[in-house]
C-alpha cells in the first residue's frame, strides 16, 4: 500500500514540474498568459505534494493551502484563454455556477457528519472542496472552446472536471489508510490526464501567433489608408506575410493569416476566432502582441483591418481616432504597418479628412 502510494506521489510530482517547464516555455515564446497561469499551477501543485506528503502539521497545511492556490490558477489560466480567444461565456452557465456556493456548504456539513473530525474539515476537506469547486468551474468554462481547439480542448475540459470530482471523495476518505492508494492513483491519472491535454492545447499551431517568416511587400511603417480596391491588389502581396487581420469577410482568406471576425456573435464556426467590435483594448493588446513577436523573430508586422465603417457604428468617432492613434504608434515603434481599408463614401468627407490628418 505504501508502496503504491509512494510511486504515484513520485509519477505525480514529475508529471507537475514537466507540466510547468512546458507551459513556462509555452509562455515565453508565446506570451500568453494563460500559459502563464498554468505553468504556476503546476509548480504550486507540486508544492502542495511535497508538502502534504510531511509529517509536520504545520508543513500540511500550507500545503492544503497550496492547492487552493493551484485551483485558483487553473481557473484563472481558464479565464484568461477565454478573453485571448474573444469567447463570450453564456449566461445561463454563469448562472448554473452560482448554485457552487450552497452546494460547497452541504459538502462541509457532509464531511463533518461523516468524519466527525472538526480540524480536518477545516483545513484538509475544506481546501479539497474549495479546490474541486474552482477546478471543476474552469473545466465548464472552457467547453466552449471546442469550436477552436476541437479534441484538445475536449479532453482539457473533461479531465478538470473529473479531477474537481475527484477530490469530494478524497475529502471524505482521506483520514483513511486504505482509500490512500485509491486516491493518489486516480490523482496521478487525472493530473497525467489533465497535463497531456493542456500541453496538446497550448502546442497547436491555432494556439500560437503565427509569425511566418515571408517577405514583406515594401510598405511603410505607421498606419496606411487603402481603398478596397487597392487592398485586394495588397492581399495579393501579402500572400504569405504574417498577417494580423480584423476582418468582416472571411472567406478567401490566406493560409497563413491570422484572422478575427469582426462581429457581436462569440461563436460562428469550427475554426474561426471572433472579437466584439465594442473591445478597441482587446484588438489593441492583440496587436501590441503581434507586432511584438514578429519583431523579436527579426521580420514585419502587417495589420489588417477592413471593418472600420462597422467598427463605427458601435464606439463613438472620437475612440475610434484614438484607437488608430495608438495602433499608429505602435506600428512606428515596432517597425511594422497596419493598414485601414476604408472608403470616403463609407464614412463621408468630414470623416476622412479627420483619418488623413491623423495619419499625416
Amino acid at each position: 500500500m505504501v508502496e503504491v502510494v509512494y510511486i504515484n506521489a513520485l509519477l505525480v510530482l514529475a508529471t507537475d514540474i514537466v507540466a510547468f517547464a512546458i507551459m513556462l516555455k509555452i509562455f515565453i515564446q508565446n506570451k500568453r498568459k494563460s500559459a502563464l497561469y498554468f505553468s504556476l499551477a503546476w509548480l504550486f501543485d507540486f508544492l502542495c505534494i511535497l508538502l502534504t506528503g510531511s509529517k509536520n502539521q504545520t508543513f500540511f497545511i500550507i500545503g492544503d493551502f497550496f492547492l487552493t492556490v493551484f485551483a485558483g490558477l487553473m481557473y484563472l489560466g481558464a479565464v484568461r484563454l477565454l478573453e485571448e480567444e474573444s469567447v463570450t461565456i453564456g449566461y445561463r452557465l454563469l448562472k448554473e455556477m452560482s448554485a457552487m456556493a450552497p452546494l460547497f456548504f452541504i459538502y462541509v456539513i457532509a464531511v463533518y457528519y461523516y468524519t466527525k473530525n472538526g480540524e480536518w474539515v477545516a483545513t484538509g476537506a475544506a481546501a479539497l472542496g474549495i479546490s474541486g469547486v474552482f477546478v471543476i468551474s474552469g473545466g465548464l468554462l472552457l467547453r466552449p472552446l471546442q469550436e477552436i481547439y476541437q479534441r484538445a480542448a475536449k479532453f482539457l475540459y473533461a479531465s478538470l472536471i473529473l479531477f474537481g470530482l475527484h477530490l469530494v471523495p478524497a475529502s471524505l476518505f482521506g483520514l483513511y489508510q486504505w482509500y490512500l492508494p485509491i486516491g493518489f492513483t486516480l490523482s496521478m491519472i487525472f493530473t497525467i490526464m489533465m497535463a497531456a491535454s493542456m500541453i496538446l492545447l497550448t502546442s497547436m499551431e491555432s494556439f500560437k501567433m503565427r509569425t511566418v517568416s515571408a517577405e514583406v511587400p515594401d510598405i511603410k511603417p505607421g498606419i496606411i489608408l487603402s481603398s478596397t480596391k487597392e487592398y485586394f491588389e495588397l492581399v495579393k502581396k501579402l500572400q504569405n506575410a504574417p498577417v494580423l487581420a480584423f476582418l468582416r469577410d472571411t472567406l478567401s482568406i490566406p493560409e497563413n493569416w491570422n484572422v478575427y471576425f469582426v462581429t457581436t456573435v462569440p461563436i460562428l464556426r469550427e475554426g474561426i476566432r471572433t472579437v466584439n467590435p465594442t473591445d478597441l483594448a482587446r484588438m489593441t493588446e492583440l496587436i501590441y502582441q503581434y507586432l511584438e513577436s514578429v519583431e523579436k523573430s527579426g521580420g514585419r508586422g502587417v495589420v489588417v483591418i477592413d471593418s472600420l465603417e462597422y467598427l463605427s457604428v458601435y464606439n463613438p468617432w472620437d475612440s475610434l481616432l484614438k484607437f488608430l492613434s495608438k495602433l499608429r504608434d505602435f506600428a512606428m515603434m515596432k517597425n511594422g504597418t497596419v493598414v485601414v481599408v476604408v472608403d470616403k463614401g463609407s464614412v463621408g468627407e468630414k470623416r476622412y479628412a479627420q483619418l488623413k490628418k491623423l495619419l499625416e
